[in-house]
């Protein structure tokens, strides 16, 4: 039985079901390639190894991916600049924007999720501007019709403002401070957010919120319709580290650093399950998407 599916039997044993048709989808990054795990089947999507983010939209049918270069070395600092690169699922087609480092799947299609006073909005498939002010930094369903987001970002967690739902934001989510980084469902029913030293915590409504507490976890989580959230988590082992995206388990001593890897949480389970011992960058996948990601990798197009 796959790891996946042991996974899914003690979660139904335990009273808590995916609520995902039989088995669930998504994509993750291992060893700075995209992994996909769906019908029980695990595909390495990209052949690259440097892969250091990348983001998929369901309703676009689209690919996007970050790489990056060197561009300079001083006594002390390496300069790197990045390329985000595009592909079209339907049609193959393949563009790339530079100096675009950090993306995420939200508000039906792929947005730049850089940190800081002036935020990049410009949807990266189809090159739209999405502009929901008073919004700075947002994430929205798949029709745009909820939106969560900061109204104030800057360069550190203490020039944001709080985490707010709403337009115009009408509702406060989470405190300043509070949170890191968050994300919301396709549908705009759940909002998800994390901190380094505060819970990982699902939004429902008002009064309607739940948290886990947890130990390291980085990249954007990833929240579907029913609550049930992907994050890149801490696992208490130690791995060697080629890069910071492509690292795998000590096979002697403690390694470089701690291991990450796949965890899930749904409001009810009392800690993260792990589903991948090692990996970053989770993304829940429709199985059609799913599909499609196999294909395009089948067909020797992947980049």
């Amino acid at each position: 039985m796959s790891r996946l599916a042991l996974i899914a039997a003690f979660l139904t044993v335990n009273g808590v079901c995916f609520g995902q048709p039989n088995e669930p989808c998504f994509a993750f990054l291992l060893k700075g390639d995209i992994t996909t795990v769906c019908h029980r089947k695990t595909i390495r999507i990209t052949h690259r190894g440097d892969i250091e983010g990348f983001a998929v939209s369901d309703d676009l049918l689209g690919l996007a991916y970050v790489t990056s270069r060197v561009t300079k070395r001083d006594p002390t600092t390496t300069f790197r600049a990045a390329t985000t690169t595009i592909v079209s699922l339907k049609t193959g087609d393949v563009k790339r924007v530079e100096d675009v480092g950090r993306i995420v799947s939200t508000c039906g299609g792929i947005l730049p999720n850089e940190i800081g006073a002036r935020t990049n909005t410009r949807e990266l498939l189809f090159g739209e501007d999405v502009h929901l002010a008073p919004y700075v930094r947002f994430r929205c369903s798949s029709d745009r019709r909820v939106v969560a987001g900061i109204i104030k970002d800057g360069n550190s967690q203490q020039q944001m403002s709080s985490l707010y739902e709403g337009v115009p934001p009408s509702t406060k989510v989470a405190a300043a401070g509070d949170f890191r980084d968050f994300n919301i469902s396709p549908d705009g029913s759940k909002i998800a957010w994390f901190n380094d030293v505060r819970p990982l915590c699902v939004y429902s409504g008002p009064s309607s919120t739940q948290c886990v507490d947890h130990a390291t976890i980085t990249d954007p989580p990833s929240v579907n319709n029913s609550g049930e959230v992907l994050v890149a988590a801490g696992t208490g082992r130690g791995c060697v580290y080629t890069t910071s995206y492509n690292f795998r388990p000590a096979r002697f001593g403690p390694g470089d650093d701690e291991c990450l890897g796949i965890g899930y949480w749904k409001p009810g389970l009392k800690s993260i399950v792990f589903m991948e011992s090692v990996g970053r960058n989770p993304q829940w996948l429709a199985r059609g998407t799913a599909e499609l990601l196999a294909k395009w990798s089948s067909k020797g197009t992947r980049q």
